[in-house]
């Protein structure tokens, strides 16, 4: 499958997936995951990367983020990959790469797209039967946007703001937002999307084809015959 065009560029919004290299486990312990954080945190800060949302599983990662500086999204996951192998072959005895080859990303539409991908991207280990409960996963931003809770590592999106007047009402109307996202009908189109590379409205997707002459990628599934 041909690799989609690397759209490097700041002030867009973009889902970036990241894993395991051959789906490896890459945090093996809460220690793991508390380095990780840290890491993050000092290239956020290094190349200029707002983080709205982020979810770390056992062998991938989710980010919702916008670079503010061109070129920075590449310097980041760059940045935090290197430093976490280096950690992660020390502590593990282990020799060469920890995660796969090339970061996934994909731009998303920032009015009403945003805030879906966010639930999607904290709504993964309890999908992925990790727990049963969203707010029991410790190491995503869900807990920041439904509670309250300080997280140095994110920046508020700005739509989030417009869920309330208040902080209690912007957090009880996430937490009730968040069971939209569970139907699967709604994961369904924000996964195909995401796949695609482009997440947002049909609007949205032609203008960013026509500006950057990309091509999307091929849903997910077997080829109808006679294709």
């Amino acid at each position: 499958m041909p690799r989609p065009l690397r759209i490097n560029l700041p002030n867009l919004i973009f889902h970036v997936l990241n894993r395991g290299n051959n789906k490896q486990t890459t945090f093996l312990e809460e220690k793991d995951y508390q380095f990780y954080l840290e890491i993050v945190k000092k290239y956020k800060e290094k190349f200029g990367v707002k983080i709205y949302h982020y979810c770390l599983m056992p062998n991938h990662e989710h980010f919702l983020l916008e670079p503010t500086k061109e070129g920075a999204l590449s310097k980041f996951m760059q940045g935090i990959t290197q430093v976490h192998t280096q950690y992660f072959n020390k502590k593990y005895n282990g020799v060469g790469h920890v995660w796969q080859g090339r970061f996934k990303s994909s731009l998303v539409e920032k009015e009403n797209y945003a805030l879906q991908c966010g639930y999607y991207i904290e709504d993964n280990p309890r999908r992925a039967k990790l727990v049963e409960k969203i707010e029991n996963w410790p190491w995503s931003s869900y807990h920041f946007y439904a509670f309250g809770k300080f997280d140095p590592l994110v920046d508020v999106e700005p739509f989030y703001l417009e869920l309330g007047e208040s902080a209690k009402d912007r957090q009880r109307n996430y937490q009730k937002f968040f069971k939209v996202i569970e139907e699967e009908h709604v994961l369904k189109d924000i996964r195909e999307k995401l796949h695609q590379g482009i997440l947002g409205s049909t609007d949205f997707i032609k203008k960013i084809k026509e500006k950057f002459k990309i091509k999307l990628i091929g849903k997910k599934g077997r080829p109808r015959k006679g294709a």
